[in-house]
Parts: C-alpha cells; sequence; structure tokens
C-alpha cells in the first residue's frame, strides 16, 4: 500500500497544475458574486483532478472487490455531470436527471439495499419491491448534500474524509483490513486536494466545483452501501458518520418547503454561512466548528451502538436530529 500511494500522490500532483493552468485559460472559474465568499475567480476542475486519480487508482491497483472498482469508474460520469453544471449552471430539474445516471448504473450492477439492518424492536427491516427506488433516493440525498456543504474552502472534502475515515476504522475493528485498506487509499486524493483548495501553493489554488462535490457525494453514498452489502457493518452505525450531512441536507430543505423557497437554489441557509454570520467568525472557524462537531456527532453514535446496541443507536440519531433542526431554528430566528 505506501508504494501505491506515492505514485497516487505524484500523479495527482501532476495532473493538478497544468488542469489548473488549462482552467484559468478556457474560463472554467468559480466568479465571486455576492452569494460567494472568495475575492478572486478560482478554477472550479477539483473533481475532475479527483475523478482522473481515482481512475488512475483502479489502474495501478484494481481492487480485488468489483464494486470498489465501479464506483470509482462511475465515478468519473457523476464528475462530468457536475463539471456540465458549473460550466453551464443548468436548472435543478436537469441537474437532478444527470445525476441519476451514474446511480442507475451502479444499481443496475447489483449494488444496492434489500433491507435496514435488524433490530430487536422492528425485526428485520426488509425493503421489498421498494429496494431500489429507495437506494436511488439516498445516493441523490447525499451527492445533493455534500453539494449544499461545498461552501467554505476545506468543507466538504474534510466531511468526505471524515466519513471514509470512520468507515475505514469501522472495518478495522470488525477485522476486515483489506477493504479498511482500500479507504485509506480512496480518502488520499482527497487530503492531496486540500493542500491545493486551501491555497498552500501559491497561484495554484482550486474549488471542488459540483463535479467534486457530486463525486464525493456519489462515492460516499456507494461505499456506505458497499461496507453493509458486502462486509455487514450495520446500518445504524454506518449512519453516524453520516449524521452532520444528513442533518444540515434536510434541515435546509425543510425550512425551505415552510418558507416556499427553492429546494435546490442556491442560497446562504446553510450552517457553514449562519455561523458565520452570527457568531463573526471567519470561514476557517466556521470550518472548524463543523469538523468537530461531525466528529463528535461520529464518537458519541458508535459509543452507542457499540455499548448499548443498535435500536438505541437509531433512537438517538433521530433525537440529535430533532435537537439539530430546533438549533437551526434559533439562528434562523437570530438572522430574521
Amino acid at each position: 500500500m505506501p508504494q501505491y500511494l506515492i505514485y497516487i500522490i505524484i500523479f495527482q500532483i501532476l495532473i493538478t497544475i497544468p488542469i489548473i493552468k488549462i482552467s484559468k485559460i478556457k474560463g472554467l472559474l468559480d466568479i465571486p458574486n455576492q452569494r460567494k465568499i472568495h475575492i478572486n475567480p478560482t478554477p472550479y476542475t477539483g473533481g475532475i483532478i479527483l475523478a482522473l486519480t481515482y481512475l488512475f487508482i483502479i489502474f495501478i491497483s484494481d481492487f480485488e472487490n468489483k464494486y470498489l472498482n465501479q464506483i470509482l469508474s462511475y465515478g468519473f460520469i457523476i464528475s462530468l455531470t457536475g463539471l456540465i453544471d458549473d460550466r453551464y449552471n443548468v436548472r435543478p430539474g436537469t441537474k437532478l436527471l444527470l445525476q441519476t445516471i451514474p446511480i442507475f448504473f451502479l444499481i443496475d450492477q447489483n449494488l444496492y439495499l434489500t433491507n435496514l439492518g435488524n433490530y430487536i424492536i422492528f425485526g428485520n427491516l426488509e425493503l421489498g419491491s421498494l429496494d431500489k427506488i429507495f437506494t436511488f433516493l439516498c445516493c441523490l440525498l447525499l451527492i445533493n448534500a455534500f453539494n449544499y456543504n461545498d461552501g467554505i474552502d476545506g468543507l466538504a472534502a474534510i466531511v468526505a474524509i471524515t466519513i471514509l475515515t470512520a468507515f475505514s476504522l469501522f472495518l478495522f475493528i470488525l477485522g476486515n483490513k483489506s477493504d479498511s485498506n482500500n479507504l485509506f487509499i480512496i480518502l488520499t486524493p482527497i487530503l492531496i486536494f486540500l493542500i491545493f483548495n486551501f491555497g498552500l501553493l501559491s497561484n495554484f489554488k482550486i474549488f471542488l466545483g459540483d463535479s467534486g462535490s457530486n463525486l464525493l457525494g456519489f462515492i460516499v453514498a456507494f461505499i456506505a452501501i458497499y461496507i453493509f452489502n458486502e462486509n455487514g457493518v450495520h446500518p445504524a452505525l454506518i449512519i453516524w458518520p453520516l449524521a452532520y450531512i444528513v442533518y444540515e441536507f434536510l434541515s435546509v430543505t425543510i425550512f425551505r418547503i415552510i418558507k416556499n423557497k427553492g429546494t435546490f437554489k442556491p442560497g446562504k441557509d446553510h450552517l457553514h454561512y449562519e455561523i458565520i454570520k452570527v457568531f463573526k467568525l471567519s470561514p476557517f472557524y466556521s470550518f472548524l466548528t463543523i469538523l468537530t462537531l461531525n466528529i463528535f456527532l461520529i464518537l458519541i453514535g458508535s459509543y452507542v451502538f457499540f455499548k448499548f446496541g443498535q435500536d438505541i443507536s437509531i433512537i438517538l440519531f433521530i433525537f440529535f436530529f430533532i435537537i439539530y433542526l430546533l438549533v437551526k431554528y434559533v439562528i434562523k430566528r437570530i438572522l430574521a
């Protein structure tokens, strides 16, 4: 594995610099406006760089399980659909339609949920004839949840990193070191991306763009399905690394529906923006606050799952979501 990582890092750096230069020449830039907090036009092709790196990973490693290869391969398609949205700013309906294509491809390869696990109170929650539809909706939710959270430097990337790290640790604890290592390989390009996203290299700053946020949501969604189907990680444990990203997406959607606002339109009603406005913090401290919240949810949820079981875990997950909604409501009242 260490040798693979060196090759991956070198490849990603070698393609990142020329792609940034080409993006500037071709005008593939995120232009600042009233809604955005950056001040300089910045290339939004980070997702394409990640997608190409994942194709390279398949080429040099060829994961033993076909599903990991397929997730990364079809990830390239979801990245392209996001790039189309970045370039032409397509309508929400068209955007959703483009996102469905790679999701259906993977579901057609039998990577979908047939049940939601076994519980003491509820028994085995079979999805029956709704299995593929439910899987499709969950994947669509996570893809757009990552898109919602791509508003400040590093946020969507660090959320994906914490999720994949947690999944990797779950697999390690359950004795599957091979797939645990595989997930570590998959999250490595995201770590490298952060160097460029934070602008640590002068003149080589880059954003994920919709191509990147779509890709991360797609990968996280199907890896969550993969570790349940192939490794038996219980859904009541899998939900905790996803808690923040799911809570934020659902809460924003709920409040937009209540206010009769466009569900998928850009806005500043996301937690990372609200933290900046309410507490007068810089974007970086908003980033750290959400990272801390994400890690807290993972740690407390995992502890409850292993200590008290899956039923209590689900109940606590719902309880925390209610608290999250109430906190968002209070914040909105303050900003009103």
